[in-house]
């Protein structure tokens, strides 16, 4: 089984952006699984937020949106 996220903690920031994206260029669940050859199933439960996905499975869609993913560098130190 999966680990159940609390009711009031934030959404990962990475499932956020994937979900807005895919839904802000107007694909569907079906457009976005076959675009990205992961399965229907699981795109749509991940846009109904029932589940969250494999980094493998992000990297799929993300690269299929035309997205780069990269590390939040807002916390790292400024080089001198």
């Amino acid at each position: 089984m999966g680990r159940a996220r609390k009711s009031g903690a934030p959404k990962p920031k990475v499932s956020r952006a994937l979900r807005e994206t895919i839904r802000e260029k107007g694909l569907t669940a079906y457009s976005a699984a076959k675009k990205s050859g992961v399965s229907v199933d699981a795109v749509q439960r991940f846009l109904n937020e029932e589940r969250g996905l494999s980094l493998a499975t992000v990297d799929k869609l993300a690269d299929s949106l035309g997205l780069t993913l990269c590390p939040d560098d807002s916390g790292a130190e400024e080089a001198n």
